[in-house]
């Protein structure tokens, strides 16, 4: 789409230009455009690798705790099998939790937003937990694994849902997207002096403008387009709750 965009605009601008400016004017332009190509495409360069420097690093990070949230329901999933526990009731509730995640929530996080469904199984998670390990049948130490391990399946989540919800601040896109648009306009004016055969060379700087762009997006929504975060190491912690590897469900 920031492909075509800037192909019919800039195309529809050098017609504009060609036919307004006269062929004088041009070659004087084209003297002044030559001379700010070096300064505007630093310029851009700098911006969209600063950026997107950024927004990956904020991509990366957002798969951290989605693989934090997997490692808590296997520690939940062990210590469930520990005596005096009732492991069965606390892996279904489990099951049930990362189903609800998979399922509801998690085409919820392209929105930014949570599911009211997967947080009630987290309720009822949390709560079946920790009246297990009031239990005192249960030993000290299993007790203190169960809540730690809850208490980490639901700080993840809390840390995944906020990730979700950060987003490309707009300034900053914005500061990207009009150098962009200059650069491409000088790129526009020095190519009215110049003969056709350089047409490639300046098409090719004006194509990637908006390729940069569209990477910024695209990196700047995690759960969202082509380049996402996916939940892998969640369905196969539900995979092997459902084959049985951590017990009877």
């Amino acid at each position: 789409m920031f492909l075509a965009w800037f192909a019919v605009w800039t195309a529809a601008a050098y017609l504009v230009l060609d036919t307004v400016i006269r062929a004088q004017d041009q070659e004087d332009l084209g003297i002044i455009a030559g001379s700010l190509m070096g300064a505007l495409g630093a310029l851009f360069a700098f911006l969209t690798a600063f950026v997107i420097t950024i927004q990956w690093g904020q991509h990366r990070e957002t798969e951290h705790p989605v693989g934090m949230e997997a490692d808590a329901c296997v520690r939940l999933a062990w210590i469930s099998q520990s005596t005096g526990c009732d492991g069965a009731t606390i892996r279904r509730d489990r099951a049930a939790y990362l189903r609800s995640v998979l399922n509801e929530e998690w085409p919820a996080l392209g929105d930014g937003g949570g599911c009211e469904a997967t947080h009630d199984r987290m309720s009822e998670l949390q709560y079946r937990v920790r009246g297990i390990a009031a239990d005192t049948d249960v030993p000290a130490p299993v007790s203190n694994d169960l809540t730690t391990a809850a208490d980490a399946i639901a700080v993840t989540r809390s840390e995944r849902l906020n990730a979700a919800a950060r987003d490309l601040p707009t300034p900053l896109f914005l500061l990207a997207f009009l150098s962009g648009v200059v650069l491409a306009l000088n790129a526009i004016v020095l190519a009215l002096r110049l003969d056709h055969a350089y047409g490639l060379a300046i098409g090719g700087i004006v194509a990637l403008v908006p390729l940069d762009l569209a990477l910024l997006l695209a990196i700047a929504m995690p759960f969202d387009g082509d380049l996402r975060v996916e939940g892998h190491a969640l369905v196969r912690v539900l995979d092997n709750l459902e084959r049985g590897r951590y017990g009877p469900l």
